[in-house]
């Protein structure tokens, strides 16, 4: 059976969806086949970001409604080969009920490696319904006090729910850190108190391959990072890099 990942937040813009897009490709050039869910319904995002908009027609709202059987719903993405989505349902009334997220998620996971789920933002019906089959979760936040302390309330809610999280610091930028302007990354994860997994610096190469669909310049900085957040996430003891604490 594949590993079914949350990513989640609590705090909207914290790049819920950059992250799951980018574990996924690393995952995928590390030789796992990855599906990604969006469960961000009515405001979804992966079928962009992955390249597969233009090519959707059946969405998860069609799964359990029978109007496709699940594979229909499933687009490969042309950014990788061996990732997959599923877009979001259009419109919220469409989402589906916590029990059958769980149901297709363990459903998936009998054929890829890793299953993804991108969380909506905020801890109600969306949130519940996409932790619902979650046997792990990476919980994001940017660099401020704002959005650490909601990954602290999202922390505790997973805990509760014994869905052990990982700490994602998303949108790093070394001047205001180096300048005292914002908290440092040790100040982030003691807010979150959550173990940290990984740092994404900003990285304008990041916007540009989510608005158009294609795969980030391996050399690029974020890269760079979602690769060795993939490789801890899957067990390595990869040491943080300068690039990733950006100070």
């Amino acid at each position: 059976m594949g590993i079914i990942t949350v990513i989640t937040s609590g705090k909207g813009g914290a790049g819920k969806s950059t992250v799951a897009a980018g574990l996924g490709c690393a995952l995928a050039h590390l030789g796992r086949k990855v599906v990604l869910l969006d469960g961000d319904a009515g405001l979804r995002s992966l079928d962009i970001m992955l390249g597969i908009s233009e090519r959707a027609v059946y969405d998860m709202s069609d799964i359990f409604e029978g109007n496709c059987e699940p594979i229909r719903a499933v687009y490969q993405s042309p950014v990788n080969e061996r990732v997959s989505v599923v877009p979001a349902p259009v419109s919220l009334e469409k989402m589906c009920s916590p029990v059958d997220m769980a149901r297709l998620c363990r459903g998936f996971a009998k054929y890829y490696d890793h299953v993804i789920v991108d969380c909506p933002a905020g801890i109600g019906q969306g949130f519940e319904c996409a932790i619902a089959g979650a046997n792990r979760a990476l919980v994001v936040t940017t660099p401020d006090m704002i959005s650490a302390r909601d990954a602290q309330i999202v922390g505790r809610i997973l805990d509760r729910r014994n869905i052990p999280a990982r700490l994602v610091i998303n949108r790093l930028r070394p001047m205001p850190i180096i300048t005292g302007k914002m908290p440092d990354v040790d100040e982030i994860i003691d807010i979150a108190s959550l173990q940290l997994i990984g740092i994404i610096p900003e990285d304008e190469e990041v916007a540009i391959a989510n608005a158009n669909g294609r795969p980030l310049p391996v050399r690029s900085n974020a890269a760079i990072c979602f690769s060795n957040i993939a490789r801890r996430f899957l067990g390595e003891q990869v040491p943080l890099a300068n690039l990733e604490k950006m100070i």
